[in-house]
């Protein structure tokens, strides 16, 4: 079951919608960009929220298209995924 993908949520940051997807067993959520809002399959890796499971989380950066963007607009990207990380979490807890 290792590197398998469940989308989360998707949700819209700084102007761009982008697809929050977990990945089994890792503490961590894979983003990617959408280019088509009602279409969530054409899709771009922007990158991943690490450390989920911290004081700290991360934000790592894939696409080199968008690292002024991804810069500019991190802590709400990675406030947004340790939202959807512990909405998660809950809902797995029961």
């Amino acid at each position: 079951m290792t590197g398998e993908v469940h989308v989360l949520a998707t949700s819209e940051v700084g102007g761009r919608r982008l697809r929050f997807e977990a990945v089994f067993r890792q503490s961590r959520l894979r983003i990617a960009l959408l280019r088509n809002a009602s279409d969530s399959a054409s899709s771009e890796a922007l990158g991943s929220v690490v450390y989920l499971d911290s004081d700290e989380p991360g934000l790592r950066i894939r696409s080199p298209l968008h690292v002024d963007w991804a810069v500019q607009h991190c802590a709400a990207i990675i406030g947004e995924a340790e939202r959807i990380w512990v909405a998660a979490l809950r809902e797995c807890d029961g």
